[in-house]
């Protein structure tokens, strides 16, 4: 490691970021695009009870895996500060840790997804036509959910240690299998939503083997010694982003709640909505990791200056890219969304909600590149504080006020706009006041630690 040029801690800045960057994106955009394609399968062949089924049930889902993810990262940015310090044996110690927690947390996600899902079910309304459906998809979906959560984080190790191409083509394999089994399942085996959930943990499983053994390749061998300090050090990172994730899906399942109130019809809506727009979480998303990485590497070498330039890279980037999908989205939603289903109340439903949110899909994504700029020093604590307000109890409170009124479906849906713009003010605010204006900064005695 320390003969080889660490290009996040070194050379050009813009060009290095984008060439990490676009990897990480084109893994997103495939891990997306297979649920858009997922969708347009279910939608043709299952109809749009189909559909709705498996969207009506997925902030339960997102609830339980998120939560352990978001636990893990504290450890994925232990790792990105190890590898910007140069230290291998610390590394292994702590990737050894990782992947044991991840096998343990994802058979705990299991058992509890399954014995709580018929409980969610009741609590989300889910409309009876499609309760049966959505029953069977979340338990199939969490029997697998080992290799969902395994993949994630050591695919998250990978590109920690600066590996952004590697997960993204195990994830491309991955998406490959996953659209042909679909296709097998659901359009010729007729197996609808059954079919869906076990081409997915099929398709992970496939995923989770190739980044287990990238990792062992690559020299990085799995320590039996678990590192104490790593560890504790995973745990203090990483239990505010797991319950800033906790309360996220938890906000996000009030709103999930409001929309399967109006019907199966407005839940077919927003599940097209939501599958074609994942090119703008696929980015937001991607942007907030790369920014995190980076921030934290140099963190690590002690490269101050270049911190902040990542952060600026990222929010260039964004206003470009968001800019121009979101207006594609605008203008053609209609024609996007008869890909879906031809049924015309479901399209009306998917064309008036995007029109409602895509202008402001700007807000989301800032707020992901400031809220990696201060993760990656370190702090996650006071992301997870201003998630909590500017999401989490902004949108549980949205949706009480807008419950006590003649609530409309265009009501809830103003929640996610009013919520991103709230919670990217804070970020910004914070980040500004207490990071660029040298009131937070990376100080000698905090780089020394890591050395």
């Amino acid at each position: 490691m320390a003969d080889k040029e660490n290009l996040i801690t070194q050379g050009n800045l813009y060009q290095n970021f984008i060439k990490y960057f676009i990897p990480i994106l084109l893994g997103s955009f495939i891990q997306q695009s297979y649920a858009f394609v997922d969708a347009l399968i279910i939608g043709n062949y299952g109809g749009k009870e189909a559909l709705a089924a498996i969207d009506a049930p997925y902030a339960y889902i997102k609830l339980l895996i998120n939560s352990f993810i978001a636990l893990s990262m504290g450890g994925t940015i232990i790792v990105s500060q190890y590898c910007g310090a140069d230290k291998k044996t610390e590394l292994e110690e702590i990737i050894g840790s990782l992947i044991k927690f991840s096998i343990l947390g994802g058979v705990i996600i299991s058992v509890t997804g399954i014995l709580l899902s018929s409980k969610f079910i009741k609590i989300m309304l889910i409309p009876e036509d499609i309760y049966e459906l959505s029953l069977s998809y979340i338990r199939i979906y969490f029997i697998g959910t080992v290799f969902v959560f395994t993949f994630n984080i050591v695919s998250g190790i990978l590109r920690a240690l600066g590996d952004s191409k590697n997960p993204f083509y195990y994830l491309m394999c991955s998406s490959v299998v996953n659209i042909v089994l679909d296709v097998l399942f659901v359009a010729k085996f007729h197996w609808s939503v059954e079919g869906a959930a076990l081409a997915t943990i099929l398709s992970q499983g496939i995923a989770m083997a190739l980044v287990l053994n990238k990792i062992k390749s690559a020299g990085y061998y799995f320590s039996k010694r678990n590192r104490f300090e790593s560890l504790k050090g995973t745990l203090t990172l990483g239990y505010p982003m797991a319950i800033q994730s906790i309360l996220f899906s938890v906000s996000n399942m009030f709103m999930q709640r409001g929309i399967n109130a109006f019907g199966t019809d407005s839940i077919a809506g927003w599940s097209i909505c939501g599958k074609a727009d994942f090119l703008v979480w696929s980015l937001a998303d991607t942007l907030g990791v790369a920014v995190t990485t980076f921030v934290a590497q140099n963190y690590g070498a002690g490269n101050r200056n270049r911190m902040n330039q990542s952060v600026r890279c990222g929010l260039l980037i964004s206003v470009v890219t968001i800019g121009i999908i979101s207006g594609v989205l605008f203008i053609w939603m209609d024609k996007i969304a008869l890909l879906f289903t031809r049924d015309s109340s479901a399209i009306e439903n998917a064309v008036f909600l995007m029109r409602s949110v895509c202008p402001y899909y700007i807000f989301y994504a800032f707020g992901e590149i400031f809220a990696g700029g201060i993760k990656g020093r370190g702090n996650t604590f006071y992301p997870m504080i201003i998630t909590l307000i500017g999401t989490c109890a902004f949108r549980v409170i949205w949706v009480e006020i807008v419950s006590n009124y003649d609530m409309t479906l265009q009501h809830i849906i103003l929640g996610y706009p009013l919520s991103w713009f709230v919670t990217t003010t804070l970020f910004a605010i914070y980040y500004v006041v207490t990071v660029y204006a040298s009131k937070y900064n990376v100080y000698d005695s905090d780089i020394e630690k890591i050395k």
